[in-house]
């Protein structure tokens, strides 16, 4: 069973997301903060993170540097509503598999965590 890592501070998206998932088969770890998130990723080892840009503690693009310096391969898709050129091109120059924004179609988000999950790294 994958395992995935959902890193949202918004709480009504996270259990959203938690639902659907765990409907899916997944194990599921969330959390709304991203030094959580970056200590629930050490601890479990998932096979993909689901992580939003805005946390309010540190950024998600902080999160993606600190859980891509603990293991290079991770598969992180960035999901946010605050989309901009800027953000997409950072967060795959920094190491993210797929860019998302809120609000999303969740059978395309699926097929891109399947697509995420199929792939195996090296």
């Amino acid at each position: 069973m994958p395992k995935i890592l959902l890193i949202d501070d918004d709480e009504v998206q996270l259990r959203l997301q938690q639902s659907i998932l765990a409907g899916q088969g997944y194990a599921i770890y969330s959390t709304a903060d991203g030094p959580q998130g970056i200590l629930l990723y050490k601890t479990h080892h998932p096979d993909l993170v689901l992580l939003d840009i805005g946390l309010p503690t540190i950024s998600g693009i902080e999160v993606l540097k600190q859980i891509r310096q603990i293991d290079p391969k991770a598969k992180i898709i960035v999901i946010t509503g605050y989309a901009s050129v800027e953000s997409a091109v950072l967060a795959i120059r920094e190491g993210a598999w797929d860019y998302v924004r809120k609000p999303y179609d969740v059978n395309a988000l699926l097929k891109k965590i399947e697509s995420a999950l199929s792939v195996v790294s090296n």
